[in-house]
């Protein structure tokens, strides 16, 4: 039976990840609408891991064997060892060429499909041609109580403001509130939304379709490939839709947490294309001279380095957090690995303290983690406290967000 959708993984060192996203999807795999199995095929690309770990390479083949059984046909389940690290991207048209399904939902590996995930995409899908791409809602935790942000579209305008707000602490507190209320936006809200911008850890569209805006740019080798082809669907008239009954699990950055000098590399060489492609020749202008001058002498002595509001520090220990602050009927809390919050983990809650449950704990990784809380019950951003933590836990679990590459070394 040929398959109806296929699913790509792009894998690199997370064996381990990538095993366990497989075996979620067959305890969740995809449905019609009546409720019948749709068939569906996985194809895993390796992009040449350096850490080529037995157990985990045997724990994706296992999974995609199950796979392939469930489905008797050995084309359901596949691996295919890449002779080169040839980026995301790459690896996405990788899989597709060696795909067979209508739907094409790429995912990365270090995520879990809960239940419903990809039957609510697809009802949406099938609902709403209008619609070109459809993604879910993110958590990095399975109570679903942290909340991933939306992904901002680089513009020439965040460019040069984050820029400048790198010298100038109002402006850049100023620019930090502006995403929180973008991100609580689309926190909020209970129904499917419009997105400017949608995340490449996991998105569904349709297999013609991707083929008509000419799948993934592979002259991306790492980031901003989803920033692109996001362009290129709302060029193409279609919209990027967030269906909020869709959650997905997204154990954040785990392959780049793996090789940051490599990942580093590459994010400069796509941040550079981005801004050529969609800019021309005064982007690619722009970006050369910011880039100079943040890493100039003069740059590197002007620049006002966060924290950029009084904070406490609760040191370094292997217990969860624990803020205390005025008591307020709505807050939200916001977690991120960078003083400047301008990529945060989010958490809504009442009352005068917060501490992690022990579900969104389980995802606190040993490195050191900033936090802010706002009081949100007038609908205003009120500031109640900024904390410094440091985990001190002598574990490897999945982290809350990775934060933005500061602007010095972009």
């Amino acid at each position: 039976m040929t398959p109806e959708m296929s699913v790509l993984i792009v894998n690199y060192n997370t064996w381990h990840d990538c095993a366990s996203a497989i075996r979620s999807l067959r305890q969740n795999p995809p449905r019609h609408s009546d409720g019948s199995a749709m068939p569906y095929e996985v194809i895993v690309v390796d992009n040449k891991s350096p850490n080529q770990d037995p157990h985990g390479i045997h724990l994706v083949r296992e999974a995609l064997a199950a796979v392939a059984a469930d489905h008797q046909d050995p084309l359901c389940g596949q691996l295919v060892m890449h002779d080169e690290n040839a980026g995301y991207s790459k690896g996405v048209n990788l899989c597709y060429r060696k795909s067979r399904g209508r739907w094409i939902l790429v995912s990365n590996p270090d995520l879990l499909f809960p239940k419903g995930c990809i039957n609510h995409l697809l009802r949406y899908m099938e609902t709403h041609p209008e619609c070109g791409c459809a993604v879910p809602k993110g958590y990095w935790d399975e109570e679903f109580l942290g909340k991933l942000p939306p992904n901002t579209l680089p513009t020439m305008w965040d460019l040069i403001t984050g820029s400048i707000a790198e010298f100038c602490r109002p402006l850049r507190r100023a620019y930090g509130r502006r995403l929180v209320r973008s991100w609580l936006r689309v926190w909020e809200t209970e129904e499917p939304i419009a997105l400017p911008m949608m995340s490449g850890c996991l998105f569904l569209i349709d297999r013609d379709y991707f083929a008509s805006i000419g799948l993934m740019d592979e002259r991306y080798p790492l980031y901003y490939e989803d920033a692109d082809l996001s362009r290129m669907i709302n060029r193409s008239g279609k919209k990027l839709v967030q269906v909020p009954d869709s959650k997905l699990v997204h154990f954040v950055n785990r392959s780049g947490q793996t090789d940051f000098t490599t990942m580093m590399t590459r994010h400069d060489i796509s941040r550079d294309l981005y801004f050529h492609k969609w800019y021309g020749a005064f982007g690619r202008f722009v970006h050369k001279k910011i880039n100079q001058l943040l890493r100039s002498p003069w740059g590197q002595k002007r620049l006002r380095i966060p924290p950029d509001s009084p904070f406490v520090d609760l040191g370094a220990t292997d217990q969860p957090p624990v803020l205390k602050f005025r008591k307020t009927d709505r807050y939200l809390l916001l977690v991120s690995l960078d003083a400047r919050f301008h990529l945060s983990g989010g958490l809504l809650g009442s009352g005068d303290h917060w501490t992690p449950s022990a579900g969104v704990y389980a995802n606190f990784a040993p490195t050191v983690y900033w936090c802010r809380v706002y009081d949100i019950a007038d609908g205003k951003l009120e500031e109640l406290g900024t904390w410094r933590y440091h985990c001190m836990r002598n574990t490897n679990p999945a982290p809350p967000p990775a934060p933005p590459v500061p602007a010095a070394t972009k």
